[in-house]
């Protein structure tokens, strides 16, 4: 990697590990790890979430209706509530930082559209 694109790289993750964002997600999931059986219940529920939305089922409304049920009960839960919405702000933030690299090269990929939409 070049020495400059790497300089930058290391940076970006000391700005990141420094954010807002990211602290507020640290302590959330150290306030969670106090607790290993809402640790497990989130991570349980995270791993649904995630196969449900990377699957064909996603659009199902009952698979939807599930999902938001369950969502709805753990964020009852105070210490759950607050690391599930931490970590949907710092998966946001990736976003568009991943947004914004991938905006800022040309691939030249218009030729393969029909298989990368």
């Amino acid at each position: 990697m070049d020495t400059g694109v790497k300089r930058c790289v290391d940076e970006l993750l000391r700005s990141l590990h420094n954010c807002s964002e990211y602290r507020a997600f640290e302590q959330a999931k150290h306030k969670l790890d106090e607790d290993p059986r809402k640790r497990k219940r989130t991570d349980e529920f995270r791993r649904k979430n995630f196969l449900l939305q990377n699957s064909e089922e996603c659009s199902s409304p009952e698979a939807q209706e599930q999902m938001f049920l369950e969502r709805s009960e753990l964020r009852k839960d105070q210490v759950i509530d607050e690391y599930l919405s931490a970590e949907l702000s710092v998966c946001r933030l990736l976003r568009q930082i991943s947004l914004r690299l991938m905006d800022s090269v040309d691939l030249d990929l218009d030729s393969m559209e029909d298989i990368l939409s």
